[in-house]
This record gives C-alpha cells, structure tokens and sequence, in this order.
C-alpha cells in the first residue's frame, strides 16, 4: 500500500526551548520560546496560540492582540514581557 500524501519534506531537528512565566496585571502569562532563525516561534501555553515573532512585530499596532487574542490593555503588558525576552 503506498503513501497517501507526497511528503515535500520530513525532518526532525533539536532545538532549545525556553520557557517563561510572568506574573503581569491582569493575569498569568506562559510561554515556550523556540528560535527561529532571526525571530523566535512564540507559543502561548494557556491558549494554544503561536506566531513567529520578532521586534518588529510585536510593535504592530493590533498585531500582539489579534495574535493572542487579547485587549488593549493586556496587549500593551504582553508587548512590554516580549520586548524583554526577544
């Protein structure tokens, strides 16, 4: 029986991940930080979301609160956490 799929690629790779916890204003934040090349895989442990972030990103305006799902106010904090660790 053959694949099902055509694999365009299959590799798996070792790589550090830095876990964060942070007690901010309104909530308890942690993360996995994988790197990825010049930016850094971000995973949200609570909410299940990720993106692949760097410092220009982080400063989009709406970026970190569409990513992340989260308020203003929140996303103001979160940006100030991120701009520490990346």
């Amino acid at each position: 029986m053959g694949n099902k799929f055509e694999y365009l690629q299959d590799k798996t790779v070792t790589k550090e991940v830095r876990y964060v916890s942070v007690m901010g204003n309104f909530k308890r934040y942690d993360f996995a930080f994988v790197e990825e090349g010049s930016k850094k895989l971000v995973i949200d442990l609570h909410k299940n979301r990720f993106a692949v972030l760097g410092k220009e990103e982080i400063e989009k305006h709406g970026e970190i609160e569409h990513i992340f799902h989260v308020t203003e106010m929140e996303a103001d904090e979160l940006r100030d956490i991120l701009r520490e660790i990346l």
